[in-house]
Order: structure tokens, then C-alpha cells, then sequence
């Protein structure tokens, strides 16, 4: 066989062989991203839980402090009325 045959059997061998072993490792990386991106998403969504159990109770008593205001706007204006029949009795 000529010399220079045997040359680009051997680097071409070695060549596949380091690619095999690039290819594993990315692989490899390509799974342990998977991982972290997964403990990532998980982390977030028990994130997203605890600010949801968080905001909703204050949005309960948001709506319950909007109800106290238009009771105390009713009864201001119930006030208001009653006073305003006791002024026109007066001048009766």
C-alpha cells in the first residue's frame, strides 16, 4: 500500500474516534442542562405557588376593605338623611 493511504486511513480514523468521543460529551452536557433546566422550572413554579397563596388572601381583603367603604358611604348618607328630615321638621 502507498504511505500516503495509510496516512489518511490513520487520521481519518482518529478523527472519527475524537469526534465519537465530542459527541458524547456534548451529550452529555445536552442531559445535564435538561437537569438544570427542569430543577430551574420546578424551582419557579414553587415560586409561582407561594406567591399565588401569598397574593390571594390580600386580594380577598382588598374586596373586603372596598365592602367596609361603601357600607360606611351608605350609612354616612343614612346619616346625612335622617339629619336632613330632623333640619325640615324643625322648620315646619
Amino acid at each position: 500500500m502507498d504511505p500516503i493511504i495509510i496516512l489518511l486511513i490513520v487520521v481519518v480514523s482518529i478523527l472519527t474516534i475524537l469526534l465519537v468521543i465530542v459527541g458524547i460529551h456534548v451529550i452529555q452536557i445536552l442531559r445535564e442542562a435538561k437537569l438544570s433546566i427542569e430543577k430551574i422550572n420546578h424551582t419557579i413554579d414553587g415560586i409561582d405557588q407561594l406567591v399565588h397563596n401569598f397574593h390571594s388572601p390580600l386580594g380577598h381583603k382588598g374586596g373586603l376593605i372596598e365592602g367596609v367603604k361603601t357600607g360606611l358611604k351608605v350609612a354616612e348618607e343614612f346619616i346625612y338623611w335622617l339629619k336632613k328630615e330632623d333640619i325640615q321638621e324643625e322648620d315646619e
